[in-house]
């Protein structure tokens, strides 16, 4: 997939080499594939236009508060083909949900993608779950970067989870740069630092899945 900017620099690398939250990319291939992909913080459309480019979604809804970021959807699914498959929607609020039902979406053929620094432990309230209910989510959870890095807003979150919601929290593994050439003839402190997604702390995200 070809694209452009509103990325950091020093996540550049991992993204050209499939490397970038390769956790998370396991675990959405694990989920998919299904009919939409909703992703709250879509950024440059990184995730929501590469599996549409790899078939696992037939539409993505992407919500991004940045002009710039929302441009460089806009360009990035001009030129990989995929204008007619995304919607590009601005910052995500409270009443998420009545956007999302306005737009058609149904809950039980979607997988939501939450990276919205902080701000899931009020967008994702109990309106929006009760919307929500059968959807799959993957959140990214800020809470050890907010405050005294109490886990207090984590546990509200998944208290709002409807009863029939299976959850766990995923976190941060090691890449896998095996059998890549280029990573393969760096050395070492270079292959770590474009195997690196620059976190301060080791990334987690809440995955919530339903009965099938």
């Amino acid at each position: 997939m070809t694209g452009s900017g509103n990325t950091s620099a020093g996540t550049l690398g991992a993204k050209i080499f499939g490397l970038y939250e390769q956790e998370v990319i396991r675990e959405l291939q694990g989920l998919l594939p299904c009919a939409t992909l909703v992703n709250f913080g879509a950024a440059d459309g990184h995730f929501p236009l590469g599996l549409l480019k790899a078939g696992l979604v037939d539409q993505a809804i992407c919500f991004e508060m940045s002009a710039e970021g929302q441009r460089e959807i806009a360009e990035n699914a001009t030129a990989n083909g995929l204008s007619d498959r995304v919607v590009i929607q601005g910052a995500v609020g409270g009443g998420v949900h009545d956007t999302l039902a306005t737009l058609g979406v149904l809950p039980s053929q979607t997988l939501i993608l939450c990276d919205i620094e902080g701000a899931e432990f009020e967008v994702l309230s109990d309106a929006f779950f009760a919307w929500a209910k059968g959807a799959q989510l993957v959140v990214e959870l800020h809470d050890r970067l907010m405050g005294d890095g109490s886990l207090a807003p984590r546990e509200a979150l998944i208290a709002r989870l409807p009863q029939d919601a299976q959850h766990r929290v995923l976190k941060g593994q090691p890449k896998d740069w095996r059998d890549i050439a280029e990573i393969e003839a760096l050395s070492d402190n270079d292959r770590q630092l474009i195997c690196s997604d620059g976190r301060k702390v080791l990334g987690e995200w809440l995955i919530v899945t339903y009965p099938k």
